[in-house]
């Protein structure tokens, strides 16, 4: 028996994309390159980037939709308006507006039917006679603009959406938890009442964000340090929070392993430490130094802009790093499995670790979200928050403080292990 007529229609639309991807991709280039060129340099604006749509992702859609009724199996991918995708992103929400307002302002002529293209450049064309922001199915809003662009003698339909850099985080996260896992349908509303209380704190940091942002000169650089690592914490708690829910049914707090993460994050990590060559922590340090040491108010001033600018942008990088991780792979509560081998004050610490790593859920909790976050394998991801764990601890120490610290890190409830305060009060052994 063969496949019904739907099946074939997908078939052949997948086909069609596939003879037209170096088409469609040159023309999302060419796009791309566009509006960089043209709002690239605006001071809100982080960058544009573009996508085509996967074969799967096609298939899928014109399933889930009915495309199918709409146009020939061989003309749909030209008739869809999101198989090219592209996005400006910007900072803060209230740079979204200001984006779509700079594109109405510069996409200022009028082609019929809503389409308006700029005075020097007719091959792409946005339709901005619909009302924007448009409310999504989930009941935010989104900048998205229809459009399209000639490229080679063929025309190409494109969808353009701005977001900030919280609502481009947060829609990423959405997508991998909702629609790409379906072993969480059976929490749809558990679920949608987490995600919802994700977007309300998500929404505040990036309020706080534009005021840090806004009102720069009125902080203190310390000040600006601990709310900003604050954010990250609670971005880290929301999410994990969410996930650990989902899996275990059970809503826990996690709020003080998400604050002992931000702490490795910031001193140690292995992605800090790939984007500038040394932990931000001495980055920090070293930015603090230089405003510190101003000599007058329009040196100070100066200096706590361009400290804050880079240590914000630093936050940025990291909210795209966590924006990539796939969640729905986040396997809470079940055993974890190290070969790992340490001598040494380093291998005692780790022993103490391993032998509770699987019969306390806290601990477990955290080297599951530790482990998904930093990016190496898992081995070598233990290996590394050891060793920074031991340094910690042990700095300056005698080899008789040595002991007594190793003996008072044994005698420990095994979910107190990985905490902030934990760490302090180790190291404070004498």
């Amino acid at each position: 028996m063969g496949k019904i007529d739907v099946f074939e229609y997908i078939e052949t639309a997948a086909g069609v994309l596939d003879a037209n991807l170096v088409g469609f991709t040159h023309a999302a280039d060419k796009l791309t390159e566009f509006l960089t060129a043209r709002f690239g340099d605006i001071d809100a604006t982080i960058g544009v980037t573009s996508r085509i749509k996967t074969r799967d992702s096609l298939k899928e859609k014109i399933l889930r939709n009915n495309l199918y009724r709409e146009a020939p199996a061989e003309r749909i991918v030209f008739e869809m308006h999101d198989i090219i995708g592209v996005k400006i992103e910007c900072r803060f929400f209230k740079d979204e507006a200001y984006i779509y307002q700079k594109i109405c302002e510069t996409f200022c002529v009028d082609m019929g039917d809503g389409m308006f293209c700029t005075a020097d450049k007719k091959a792409v064309k946005l339709k901005l006679d619909a009302p924007q922001p448009e409310k999504q199915k989930n009941g935010y809003n989104i900048y998205r603009i229809d459009g399209n662009v000639t490229y080679a003698g063929e025309n190409y339909k494109f969808e353009l959406q701005i977001k900030s850099l919280v609502n481009s985080f947060w829609s990423e996260i959405e997508h991998k938890l909702i629609y790409k896992n379906n072993r969480l349908n059976q929490f749809d509303n558990l679920m949608k009442e987490m995600l919802d209380s994700t977007h309300e704190s998500l929404s505040g940091i990036d309020h706080q964000l534009s005021l840090i942002f806004d009102r720069v000169s009125g902080n203190t650089i310390s000040n600006q340090h601990e709310q900003l690592k604050s954010m990250i914490a609670m971005g880290l708690n929301e999410m994990y929070t969410a996930i650990v829910k989902a899996n275990t049914g059970i809503p826990v707090s996690i709020t003080e392993y998400s604050e002992a993460i931000v702490d490795y994050l910031i001193t140690a990590s292995s992605y800090t430490n790939e984007m500038t060559g040394e932990p931000l922590i001495k980055t920090i340090a070293a930015n603090m130094s230089k405003a510190l040491g101003a000599n007058t108010d329009i040196d100070e001033h100066r200096r706590r802009f361009e400290y804050s600018d880079n240590y914000s942008g630093m936050l940025f990088s990291l909210m795209k790093w966590m924006r990539d991780i796939d969640y729905s792979t986040i396997a809470i509560g079940e055993n974890i499995a190290l070969d790992v081998t340490l001598d040494g004050v380093e291998g005692e610490v780790a022993k103490i670790f391993l032998k509770e790593i699987n019969s306390d859920f806290y601990l477990n909790t955290f080297f599951h979200i530790f482990f998904s976050l930093e990016r190496g394998n898992d081995e070598q991801d233990f290996t590394d928050y050891i060793r920074y764990y031991a340094d910690t601890v042990m700095a300056d120490k005698t080899q008789e403080q040595i002991y007594r610290t190793l003996a008072r890190l044994s005698e420990l409830p095994a979910y107190k292990l990985p905490l902030t305060e934990t760490i302090k009060t180790l190291a404070q052994i004498k």
